[in-house]
């Protein structure tokens, strides 16, 4: 028995058995060159549109695509805008940000029975609704 009466009683099986397998491989290939893609989408990545687009032209290489698949798992960081004294501009923070105190910088902070009657004379004031000042007590309870 030679290769071509291997082949022939192979398809004689099952004819769309080599189609099957061709596309099961295929769509696990596929899978695997946008892993990065789907890694960004599903921990909603911060720049997962800009990671998909270089993924789709540039994934091709392999040292890009494991930067793309590093960049894809490394931790999410947020920006957000501050104001210092040297000005205005963006940032990047971690989950420890909860931590700043209400006075607006984290190197200040007040003990909690100070914060929350400061809170309570911004409401007695007019300068915080009941609703914020109810969110800013749970923030400072949850803080402790």
């Amino acid at each position: 028995m030679d290769v071509t009466d291997y082949t022939q009683q192979l398809n004689a099986i099952n004819p769309y058995l080599s189609l099957l397998i061709f596309a099961i491989l295929m769509l696990s290939m596929l899978g695997l060159y946008f892993l990065p893609s789907i890694i960004a989408i599903m921990r909603q990545h911060p720049q997962k549109w800009l990671l998909i687009a270089l993924n789709v032209f540039a994934g091709w290489t392999g040292f890009f695509w494991i930067g793309l698949l590093i960049w894809a798992l490394w931790p999410k960081e947020k920006l957000i805008a501050f104001q210092n004294g040297q000005g205005q501009g963006w940032g990047p923070y971690q989950a420890h940000s909860q931590t700043q105190s209400f006075s607006g910088s984290g190197a200040t902070a007040e003990p909690p029975a100070e914060t929350l009657a400061r809170l309570a004379r911004m409401r007695d004031h007019g300068t915080l609704t009941e609703e914020e000042f109810t969110k800013a007590k749970e923030q400072l309870i949850n803080r402790l």
